[in-house]
């Protein structure tokens, strides 16, 4: 998920739709009223940059990010905002390139440093991504870190590395108790890790969450009953999960999965 704050603030989503924020400091010799108006119109650029970039609006985002630009300077949120720009139109070298450049001003940003892991995530760059989310996720005054967890969690599952998961989903949920993504993919680790108790508190969780943010259930969360109960020998419940699968997403990897798992029983 991609955190589009300034510092230390909140989260936001997926990959060509988001935003951020920054400060910016007067060149030598302007007056103090001068360097707070600089840093106000700075503010004001970035903040209607970020508004339509979340409309999807670029050109626009584009402009006023020009203005913001030729107010601020060598910024590190300008090089952040235009990298979201760069990567929601598909133009990756730039993207690339305006991520390091806002991380060479700010290595220390973790939102940035999270943002960067989701674009190289979303490129398949798993192990760069992780380093990125790592960072993030370390930074005890980064607000997000609960989310840079999560995601470092969900990447280090396309790297094959479970324990190394199960390891982030936990972190990430004793920073956040109401993240159903980390709650429901510890569920599945748990079950196959033999741990059919643990699995049953966590899908009980996630379930609680869902039900709190009014979430349906997604394909995965029916498959992983679907599972938990086949593994605990309950087949009535496994089969009226895997009907509901099937009626509502025939053509899902999940419901693929859920027929092998039938086949296999």
């Amino acid at each position: 998920m991609f955190d589009l704050s300034s510092r230390p603030q909140s989260q936001v989503a997926a990959l060509c739709a988001a935003m951020l924020l920054a400060a910016c400091a007067a060149s030598p010799g302007s007056s103090p009223d001068a360097a707070i108006s600089n840093d106000a119109a700075l503010r004001d650029y970035l903040a209607l940059a970020k508004g339509y970039f979340q409309m999807q609006d670029f050109a626009m985002a584009r402009q006023r990010l020009d203005k913001a630009r030729a107010i601020g300077g060598e910024v590190a949120e300008v090089h952040h905002v235009a990298a979201l720009i760069a990567a929601a139109e598909g133009d990756f070298p730039v993207a690339e390139r305006q991520f390091r450049k806002a991380l060479r001003l700010e290595p220390g940003n973790a939102p940035i440093r999270n943002n960067f892991g989701v674009y190289l995530s979303a490129r398949g760059e798993h192990e760069r991504a992780a380093a990125q989310f790592r960072a993030a996720g370390a930074d005890a005054n980064y607000a997000g870190r609960a989310w840079a967890w999560e995601n470092l969690g969900r990447t280090l599952l396309r790297l094959e590395r479970p324990e190394q998961a199960r390891q982030a989903f936990v972190a990430a949920l004793s920073h956040h108790e109401e993240l159903p993504v980390a709650s429901l993919e510890l569920s599945l680790l748990e079950s196959r890790g033999g741990d059919l108790a643990a699995a049953q508190r966590r899908y009980e969780q996630y379930r609680a969450i869902a039900e709190r943010q009014g979430l349906p259930l997604g394909p995965k969360a029916l498959l992983v009953g679907a599972e938990l109960a086949w593994r605990s020998g309950n087949r009535e419940t496994m089969k009226e999960f895997g009907a509901i699968l099937g009626t509502l997403h025939p053509e899902a990897a999940e419901y693929h999965a859920y027929q092998e798992l039938i086949d296999a029983d």
